[in-house]
């Protein structure tokens, strides 16, 4: 009897310390917006560059190659992520949005990356937080189609409260 107890009691503390460390979007009321490239100015986009093929700014129409119209840059890392907390910052990025943020209660994740579904849109699963790091896990959308496409680069927004960190890492599972 005691025993079954002790174990008892170990499964519940068990099962608090999970629930404890893992955390979800609603309770950093998060929101997530897919296809919001068009929203970043082009120099910062071009100045933060991820793996992928680009326009290449060389390429005359009907006098250069087929093949030559895009280059892939090979050299720039496969994503970027910028903590946007202030109105300054937000818009030094941004040249428009679709959304309102509030600095002082909300800060801004944008996160750019190299992908090659642009037809599908990521759904955001979990965020979990660990002191001033911030892991947010995304998933891509199901399709049976064949949507692939080249290594393009991509952006996503994600709002949420404010909350002291440093480091935010995108895993999409």
């Amino acid at each position: 009897m005691i025993k079954t107890r002790f174990i008892a009691m170990g499964l519940v503390i068990f099962m608090v310390l999970i629930f404890s460390t893992s955390c979800s979007s609603e309770e950093f009321d998060a929101t997530l917006y897919n296809q919001t490239k068009e929203w970043v100015k082009e120099d910062f986009l071009k100045e933060n560059r991820v793996k992928g093929y680009y326009l290449n700014e060389n390429y005359v129409e009907g006098v250069s190659n087929v093949s030559d119209k895009y280059i892939m840059d090979t050299e720039s890392p496969s994503s970027r992520t910028f903590i946007i907390s202030n109105k300054d910052e937000f818009n030094r990025i941004f040249s428009k949005t679709q959304i309102d943020v509030d600095f002082e209660k909300e800060i801004v994740i944008l996160y750019i990356f190299s992908d090659m579904n642009p037809y599908r849109n990521y759904n955001l699963k979990e965020i979990k937080r660990q002191n001033t790091n911030l892991t947010v896990q995304i998933e891509l959308e199901k399709s049976e189609k064949d949507d692939s496409t080249m290594l393009y680069q991509r952006c996503l927004v994600l709002k949420m409260r404010k909350v002291d960190i440093d480091c935010v890492e995108f895993e999409k599972i």
